[in-house]
C-alpha cells in the first residue's frame, strides 16, 4: 500500500530518493504503523516527534499501534519545546 509522508525542511534529509521537496510517497506493508515509518526514515524513537495521520495527532504511545491505511498522509514534525 502507499502512504504519503510529509516533513518540515530540516527533517526532509531523512526522506528517501524520489522525494519532492518535503514529501514522498512510500510503499509500505499493509500492517505499517507510524513507528515503522519513523524507523524506516532513520528517525530515532528516543526523540519525540509530533506525528499526524490525515491531520489528526497520533499520541506517541500509539505510534507503534496505529495502523496506517492506503493513501494516508503521515506528517512528521519535531515536537515543540515550551518553556
Amino acid at each position: 500500500m502507499k502512504v504519503n509522508v510529509r516533513t518540515i525542511v530540516r527533517l526532509g534529509a531523512h526522506l528517501p530518493p524520489g522525494r519532492q521537496g518535503n514529501r514522498v510517497e512510500l510503499d509500505v506493508a499493509s500492517d505499517a504503523t507510524p513507528a515503522d515509518i519513523l524507523l524506516r526514515l532513520g528517525l530515532s524513537r528516543d526523540r519525540n516527534y509530533l506525528v499526524k495521520v490525515n491531520g489528526r495527532i497520533v499520541p506517541q504511545p500509539r505510534h507503534g499501534l496505529a495502523r496506517l491505511r492506503d493513501n494516508d498522509e503521515l506528517t512528521i514534525l519535531p515536537k515543540p519545546k515550551y518553556g
